[in-house]
């Protein structure tokens, strides 16, 4: 699609100012049912209520040229545990990450490994740290490249 299709989209839905309201406007734009993402299905009714306030504003957040690119791939309530050692230098000591794992977590608890890294550098050398943190995890493509946000609240997210 190009630009001015979307352009026509938009003003075809009386949105002029090219920001979306909901996520009816979202589907009739852009064909994009937030419902139907991987992971949606498993969120709790909380989670889900997030996502649907958060996908307007994430994708309010880009230009027309950008959106056009944008392809949401899930959405998962997950747990990322951070495996680190410890560093010493002239600053003093340091923990350094060198593997994670992230698991989503469905309504019901069960948990399932989506995603696991390890820096192969430091793979024989013993884990001195391991941290836990949950949060509601987006993933999408944008110009072709894979990428994931941290979701905070519907209007923050990193």
């Amino acid at each position: 699609m190009e630009r001015f299709q979307l352009e026509n989209l938009y003003t075809a839905n009386g949105i002029t100012d090219y920001r979306l309201r909901n996520t009816d406007d979202l589907f009739k734009v852009h064909g994009i049912n937030f419902k139907t993402v991987n992971g949606y299905d498993l969120l709790d009714d909380v989670n889900k209520l997030l996502y649907e306030k958060f996908i307007v504003n994430y994708f309010n957040n880009f230009g027309l040229d950008t959106r056009l690119t944008l392809i949401p791939l899930g959405i998962y309530f997950v747990e990322h545990i951070h495996h680190s050692i410890k560093q010493v230098d002239e600053d003093g000591e340091y923990f350094l990450e060198v593997a994670g794992v992230v698991k989503s977590i469905d309504k019901d608890g069960k948990k399932k490994v989506i995603h696991r890294w390890e820096d192969k550098e430091y793979k024989q050398i013993k884990r001195d740290k391991e941290q836990s943190e949950t949060y509601l995890r987006f993933e999408y493509k944008i110009f072709g490249k894979k990428e994931w946000q941290h979701v905070v609240s519907e209007k923050a997210w990193y």
